[in-house]
């Protein structure tokens, strides 16, 4: 896309875009930090973070992310996700954005993790980006097939698995 679309679509001259941004690279940075800002209050609103535990709050998480695959494809899709899967090998300083929007939320799973499995087992990061990495590959699938189905299914794998990861890590302590 040229930046005359860009504009054109912003409902913008093309000199106010150069005002504001030096390249379509900037102006994409600005979009993982706006859509990673709008997506931590998102997350930040919602209830999984109140649930009585560590391993409810977990639960409640994949919970609400299969709550989410809701409406067209492109509603519920991750920009920071699509944008790295396109920019990782051509733009490094935007994909490095995208992986930090993407990493930094999967710390905020790590606490609660980390007291669910037992602070001995040191797994939690691990399993934060493996959650994330099968969101973001749920993504994909819902992409690919132009809806949520495979993505809800997905999700359900992951919870159950999850499930039982806990569930198991209670009974060995």
């Amino acid at each position: 896309m040229r930046v005359d679309d860009l504009a054109a679509a912003a409902g913008v001259t093309k000199g106010s875009f150069f005002h504001h941004f030096p390249n379509k690279e900037a102006c994409a940075r600005e979009a993982v930090g706006y859509w990673s800002a709008q997506a931590e209050a998102v997350f930040g609103a919602c209830g999984y973070r109140l649930a009585g535990s560590p391993a409810a709050r977990v639960l409640a998480y994949v919970d609400f992310r299969i709550a989410l695959l809701d409406g067209p494809v492109a509603s519920y899709t991750c920009y920071a996700g699509t944008l790295l899967q396109e920019v990782h090998k051509t733009h490094p300083d935007l994909a490095s954005a995208c992986a930090a929007s993407i990493l930094d939320h999967a710390k905020t799973l790590e606490s609660d993790l980390a007291q669910a499995l037992g602070t001995a087992s040191g797994e939690a990061p691990d399993l934060a980006v493996h959650i994330q990495a099968a969101i973001q590959g749920a993504l994909i699938i819902a992409k690919a097939e132009g809806g949520s189905h495979g993505a809800r299914a997905s999700l359900g794998h992951l919870r159950r698995y999850l499930e039982l990861r806990m569930e198991n890590q209670s009974h060995d302590q």
